[in-house]
């Protein structure tokens, strides 16, 4: 029932369905609380005119796997019973009028792989507890149901061209939520998201290996929480247009699978960490219109297809990608002391603790040098053939000087 042109509020006389997609129409009026009382486990509101506040009352959270509600009027703050959808995977809030912080009860949906919180009035800190979400990362007590879902994934493919062949167009049905507990997203399951600078549209069995995280546009303070270096599995990450302040953190090196970074239209400060060369799949970095300073990352591996505009509005960043030229860092050189010759040194040494140490330390190294002889028996014959050798060389070249001398008297 998407892209179509109904208008009004939705009827209270609503079929018991898993998959509801109203988007798009011009819907008014408050959200429709009674959609989330059944077992709808996928909810679509995008693109009407909803006025109001999320309802903070749920009887049955458990079910709901996606929950769009972007572009709409919606307002108010999100109420912290958000954390009671166990299930959700994606949340979608895009360009609607919330304000207040973010809350931590978001933190609690740790299934969670696509959020979209941007365009919106939101305040405060990033939570740092983003971390416990999962943002496509998979335990080790999902990896039997994740491979059981790539087989049923490629099976699938398998079964569509068969039928294709014989004329006729596949039927899908929705799964249960008991049937695979990784893979909850089929063919005609789609999510808005805007990732690598671009908006799309994602459809079908992608989204179960989809993950990313968009807070742009809005007014978020405070430093980037260093925990979201953490999301190792996440693919798009989007801070822009905030006001945050500090540096990026260096545990974003570890971001492996990230593909698009954007932190541009902020006050952030610093060096960019040279680490970031290390993401392999980083496509789209984008630092503009922030106080950066010192020389950008090397112009290598990915970091070699980024264009000047990446940096632009960083007065202080230097490098050869943005025709700047880095001046040469000076080394201090180590203060030297003045002092008047005439004073005599400026050092003073006390012949008494000299004298000691000297001593102590040539008694040990002797004590030392006996307990080696005495112990390997094998140095201890070398020493006194040496020895013997020295006083055999020293005797006959003394004689032989002692001969050359008389010989040269009596002549």
């Amino acid at each position: 029932m998407r892209n179509n042109s109904f208008h009004g509020r939705i009827p209270h006389e609503f079929p018991d369905v898993q998959y509801v997609d109203l988007s798009y129409n011009s819907f008014t009026g408050s959200l429709p609380s009674f959609l989330l009382l059944g077992s709808v486990e996928h909810l679509h509101l995008q693109g009407n005119a909803f006025t109001g506040s999320i309802p903070k009352h749920v009887l049955n959270p458990e079910f709901l796997f996606t929950l769009d509600l972007g572009d709409n009027n919606l307002s108010g703050k999100i109420p912290h019973s958000i954390g009671q959808f166990s299930e959700l995977r994606v949340l979608s809030l895009r360009r609607n009028n919330f304000i207040g912080q973010i809350p931590n009860s978001l933190c609690q949906l740790s299934k969670m792989s696509i959020l979209d919180l941007s365009n919106n009035s939101f305040s405060g800190p990033i939570p740092h507890c983003f971390n416990n979400m999962t943002f496509g990362k998979r335990g080790a007590n999902e990896f039997y149901a994740f491979f059981q879902g790539l087989i049923l994934f490629f099976s699938r493919r398998v079964v569509y061209k068969y039928v294709g062949l014989q004329g006729r167009e596949p039927a899908f049905t929705m799964r249960g939520r008991n049937e695979d507990p990784y893979l909850q997203y089929g063919p005609q399951d789609e999510v808005e998201f805007i990732t690598k600078s671009r908006h799309g549209i994602y459809k079908g069995d992608i989204l179960n290996f989809m993950s990313g995280l968009d807070l742009s546009s809005n007014n978020l303070t405070g430093k980037i929480p260093y925990e979201l270096g953490q999301l190792n599995s996440i693919h798009p990450l989007n801070l822009s247009n905030n006001r945050l302040i500090g540096s990026i953190p260096k545990d974003f090196s570890k971001l492996h699978q990230l593909e698009s970074l954007d932190l541009s239209y902020n006050s952030l400060s610093g060096e960019i960490p040279p680490q970031l060369t290390n993401l392999n799949f980083l496509a789209v970095f984008i630092v503009a219109h922030n106080n950066f300073s010192g020389r950008i990352p090397d112009m290598k591996a990915q970091f070699g297809t980024f264009d000047e505009s990446s940096y632009d509005g960083n007065p202080f960043l230097c490098g050869s990608m943005i025709k700047r030229k880095c001046e040469k860092t000076v080394v201090d050189q180590p203060p030297t002391m003045l002092y008047d010759e005439s004073e005599g040194k400026w050092y003073d040494i006390d012949p008494v603790v000299f004298s000691a140490s000297f001593v102590a330390s040539y008694i040990t190294i002797l004590l030392v040098f006996v307990a080696l002889l005495y112990i390997n028996p094998y140095w201890r014959r070398r020493w006194f053939y040496l020895i013997e050798e020295c006083i055999y060389s020293c005797y006959y070249a003394a004689s032989d000087m002692l001969y050359k001398f008389s010989a040269l008297l009596y002549k």
